[in-house]
């Protein structure tokens, strides 16, 4: 599979999603998640999507079309080196990252990312 490094997103505001196919709460999750990267998703703001641990490619796969879900990346980090680096521990964990790749806050547990408190404070991130 291709690499993917978060520096190739320097430049916007990413909200970066631990997730694993066996996790209960990532599903209504993730789908909101999707309904954000098609609302405010683009220039200023990516939902980068990332499997942790032990996830097949076809569960994750098959996730993803129980879920409905089109518009986030299929990333995977099976030996948790990200999660670790990021101290992730427990799923679902988000972490929002400024354009310099900062950290600037954090939610553990699931969230309606399609929200409109969800999506205001995003679009505050974004909009400086």
């Amino acid at each position: 599979g291709v690499s993917h490094s978060l520096n190739d997103f320097r430049g916007k505001v990413v909200v970066l999603n631990f997730w694993a196919t066996w996790c209960a709460p990532c599903r209504e999750e993730m789908v909101s998640l999707d309904q954000l990267q098609a609302g405010l998703g683009g220039a200023d703001l990516a939902v980068v999507t990332i499997a942790t641990g032990r996830n097949s490619p076809q569960g994750i796969r098959r996730f993803f079309e129980e879920e409905g879900i089109t518009r986030l990346p299929q990333y995977t980090d099976p030996d948790m080196d990200l999660a670790r680096g990021l101290a992730v521990f427990g799923l679902p964990v988000t972490v929002i990252l400024d354009r310099e790749g900062q950290e600037v806050a954090r939610l553990t547990g699931g969230a309606d990312w399609n929200s409109d408190s969800a999506r205001a404070i995003l679009s505050a991130f974004a909009g400086e």
